[in-house]
Formats: structure tokens, sequence, C-alpha cells
């Protein structure tokens, strides 16, 4: 991982965090995709995510739509790996130098993207902070909240691995991908390509659960296709089928610069992953579209 870390993202540094929270705090919650807490018998759910430094330029290139669906997907699709029901969503942003028109389009199109999804935005907070912040640049995270149906099964001998395709890059590693524009390994045509929206698979995730079709749900962020599959099943345990992801130029390209280290860095063309029943495989296909039988739990 020597490119990616070059690029300024130290993944074992981020590990080394994530070991130390849950030996320290030995909360479950430290270290899901959504946390939980339950209030006289009502569970409550909450997530928070921001698209890392692809705002800079999607900011950079006025794409303020662009912005707020980045910021929905980060925090919905982590919401949909849980049988959960997202009500209400929050914003924080951060700027050096107050843009009203600007910011006030990213929020305009941020609650349009979560009334899509049903779920409201609830309001949020707007920092202006020139000693942080460099100018021209802004960050972004979202906070949303939910109510749980039921919880996650285990995957057994005979489950299948799904893949849902991804729209691209999406918005990890992107550090690294700037690095690469910026010493031309990486043209004007394959930027655009990364900068493409990432898929919100909130809507269709809410199908499967509500049919009971599938068991478990990993949406695959930063740390790459690897390290968050590990999340919910164990490599000892399952046979991968890569030759079944849908080919991707872009990927292609990047494994020509970068080799193996793709893989813990990228989504390499699965967006998100889930975890189903032999015999529910064939409503997932028709559920979800562009889907691919990615692996198999075989012991």
């Amino acid at each position: 991982m020597d490119a990616y870390k070059q690029s300024g993202v130290n993944l074992k540094e981020a590990e080394r965090l994530n070991n130390i929270l849950s030996t320290e705090i030995k909360d479950k919650n430290v270290c899901e995709f959504v946390g939980a807490a339950e209030y006289n018998g009502i569970k409550i759910y909450n997530c928070c995510d921001g698209i890392g430094t692809k705002i800079i330029p999607l900011y950079a290139r006025k794409r303020y739509a662009d912005i707020a669906r980045e910021v929905v997907a980060a925090n919905l699709n982590d919401m949909a790996t849980r049988d959960v029901i997202a009500i209400g969503f929050s914003d924080y942003i951060a700027v050096n130098k107050l843009d009203s028109d600007a910011i006030s389009s990213i929020i305009i199109e941020l609650k349009k993207v979560l009334e899509n999804h049903n779920c409201r935005l609830l309001g949020g907070e707007t920092s202006e902070m020139p000693d942080i912040l460099r100018e021209g640049v802004i960050d972004i995270a979202g906070f949303a909240i939910g109510a749980g149906i039921s919880e996650p099964q285990e995957a057994q001998k005979g489950d299948v691995l799904i893949g849902l395709k991804s729209a691209g890059i999406h918005a990890n590693g992107f550090s690294l991908i700037r690095k690469l524009y910026s010493e031309n390994k990486l043209s004007d045509e394959d930027f655009e390509t990364c900068l493409a929206p990432t898929y919100i698979y909130y809507n269709t995730l809410r199908k499967l659960w509500q049919k009971k079709l599938i068991k478990a749900g990993v949406n695959i962020t930063g740390g790459g296709l690897c390290s968050n599959l590990s999340r919910i099943v164990d490599f000892r345990r399952v046979e991968l089928f890569k030759q079944n992801i849908p080919q991707q130029p872009i990927y292609k390209k990047l494994d020509s610069i970068l080799g193996n280290e793709i893989w813990n860095v990228f989504n390499c063309g699965v967006g998100f992953c889930i975890v189903c029943p032999q015999e529910n495989k064939e409503q997932v296909y028709k559920i979800c579209g562009d889907a691919f039988e990615l692996g198999r739990i075989i012991r």
C-alpha cells in the first residue's frame, strides 16, 4: 500500500486506530457501519460519513448537486447494511470563506435527494473557519438516523455472496486518484470517469430487507473490497469469484499502475455486497439489476 500512503493516507495507522478503539471502548458499535442504541424499547440507529477529498475537484468544478448526492450516498449506503429505515439526516459543512450561493445549492439539492429516499433533512451546521481550511476548499459530513426492524443473520455454509455493480470509483481512494492525475498517470477522461456520482443502493436494499431475502450487507467503502468484505464474512470460509466482477476500464488502468494494491484501496467494481440463502438468489437478481455472484460460503 505504498502508493496510497505516499498520497497521504495511511491505512495501517487507520487499522491501528480501530484496534485501539475496539480494545479500549469495548462496544461493537464503534467499528460498525451503523451504531445502535435502545430507548424505551425502540432501537435507534445512527451513522456518520463524509466524502473525502472527492469534494475538492467537485467543489472546484461547481458540481454542487454531485456533492449533495455523494454525502447522501455515503450515509444511506451505510444504513442499508442493516434492516433500518432512514428517518432523518443532518449535515455539517466547513468552509474557508462562506459562499452563500454555493452552500445553499448543496443544501437545497441535499433535501431533494433525501426526499427520493423518504428521508427528511432535519437541519445542520455551516461553519466558516479560515484558520483551518485553505481558500477554495470546503468539507462536508452527514449524519443519518433510523429505526431498526430486524437484526442481521450470520452467514451459513451454502449461502451466496452477491455483488452489486459500482458506478466506478465512488468516493474512496481519491487522495490517490488526485495524485495519479497530478502526475499525468491518469488522463482528463480518466479523471472525469472517476468523478461519476456514487450509486445510492438504499432503496434497492430496503426492498430486499422488507422481503427478508438477505442476511447481511456491506458497503464497499474506504479500505477497498477485501477489508470491507471481511466485516461480514470470514475469508477462510469463502470462495470468491473475482472473474464475475463486471470489468470497468478505469480499473484496468489503475491495475496497470498500482497492481494488487487496488484491492486494498478501491471497490474494484463492487459497490455493495449482500449475503443471501441460495434459494433467494434469483429473486435478489430480479430486484437488483446489475448483480452478480461474487462468492459462496463453503464452510
